[in-house]
């Protein structure tokens, strides 16, 4: 690890406090739209003015978390080595569509409060059920996506030393659970932003390997042939 791997890893750690928090918010506030009372649940949901600013709080903190986590993608790719194509690609695919979700399950409530023509009766509150559905199955391909990177971040801590199994371990766990998104995105997207605030602890706390490779005597200074002083040349004989 480099000195400049700081910095990322503060990211890591922001990237997954705030993903935890706006999970937490959101897997507690959307509304049960199952059931024959579906439509009037979700109808009374967004009716109420303190749920829209909390839709459109998770939607700035899951956007924030994702950009974040962007900046810490790229020393997981270092870490990963040869496998750094894989944590890449899953690592941007899972950003991307974690934004996507954001912007699907918080784009009703921001209309709603924001746009004054914009009504809150019950043929939209079929569209807003239509985008919670939407927001789960991005979540869901967000996790897919996140278990790419896992499975190989879990390769890696097996095979180097770059990473702790204590970490490797948990990135299978959570890659495995990822498997069967529909029924476990909801709690998957929660240890995922464990795993991220885990592994940004590791690298802020991780010694710099550049002062440890520092060199602890002085090289040798280069050994130069002595010179033979020039020749005077001899005077005439007398």
């Amino acid at each position: 690890m480099t000195k400049r791997l700081y910095w990322p890893g503060v990211a890591g750690v922001g990237s997954g406090v705030i993903m935890l928090t706006a999970v937490i918010i959101l897997n507690s506030n959307i509304p049960d739209d199952t059931g024959k009372r579906g439509l009037a649940k979700t109808l009374t949901f967004y009716l109420k003015s303190s749920n829209l600013d909390l839709l459109e709080t998770t939607t700035l903190l899951l956007l924030t978390s994702s950009m974040l986590f962007l900046f810490f993608l790229g020393p997981l790719t270092r870490i990963a080595g040869k496998r750094s194509q894989l944590v890449l690609a899953g690592g941007i695919a899972f950003a991307v569509l974690m934004m996507a979700a954001a912007l699907i399950s918080g784009i009703f409530a921001i209309s709603a409060k924001y746009d004054d023509t914009f009504l809150v009766v019950a043929g939209t509150a079929l569209l807003a059920m239509l985008l919670i559905d939407l927001a789960y199955g991005a979540f869901i391909g967000a996790m897919a996506a996140a278990a790419v990177l896992l499975f190989a971040m879990w390769r890696v801590s097996r095979t180097t030393d770059d990473l702790p199994q204590w970490l490797g371990w948990p990135a299978l766990v959570i890659a495995l659970g990822s498997l069967a998104g529909p029924f476990t995105a909801w709690i998957t997207t929660l240890l995922m932003g464990v795993w991220i605030l885990a592994a940004g602890v590791l690298l802020v706390l991780r010694p710099p390997a550049a002062a440890a490779e520092r060199p602890t005597t002085a090289p040798a200074e280069p050994s130069v042939a002595p010179t033979e002083p020039p020749k005077v040349p001899a005077g005439p004989r007398t």
